[in-house]
């Protein structure tokens, strides 16, 4: 009896459920749990006049409910994931910042600046214009093994 009713009214709860909310998981898993408590509560709940106007009464109801609680963990997961982000940096730790990168690009310079003129040629080339080796080695005029051998030298 039971499963007779769960396969003549099952489509018509998916279909009433769809036209409510648009997450087919979310209105499967409501009517599973709808059949499910029924079932449990067997003994206890009273025969319904209109099964079909109870099924969908209750459906409904518990359709909303699931949804509400969806909706706030859904809420609550994207207020972590904004907790969690970096906060903005104040206008001192900005200014810090940009300070120690500015010491820092001087010091590499100075590095740069002191190798081989070939090497620093190469350097420059790849990591501050970005081109690609191919690029490289026709400005160059040097074969990818000399490139590779030079860039890599003494780094």
């Amino acid at each position: 009896m039971f499963l007779a009713i769960y396969r003549k009214y099952y489509h018509s709860l998916l279909f009433i459920g769809l036209k409510e909310i648009k997450d087919a998981h979310l209105v499967k898993d409501s009517i599973q749990q709808q059949f499910l408590y029924l079932w449990e509560k067997r003994e206890t709940i009273q025969q319904a006049k209109n099964v079909k106007a109870y099924l969908i009464t209750s459906f409904l109801r518990r359709l909303t409910n699931d949804w509400k609680k969806s909706e706030k963990v859904y809420n609550l997961q994207v207020a972590c994931n904004n907790i969690s982000a970096d906060p903005l940096p104040t206008p001192e730790e900005s200014l810090i910042t940009k300070d120690e990168q500015t010491h820092l690009g001087k010091h590499l310079m100075c590095h740069i600046n002191a190798l081989p003129a070939r090497q620093r040629e190469l350097i420059i080339l790849k990591f501050y214009e970005g081109l690609p080796y191919e690029e490289i080695v026709q400005r160059t005029g040097l074969t990818n093994r000399v490139r590779y051998t030079t860039k890599y030298t003494r780094l």
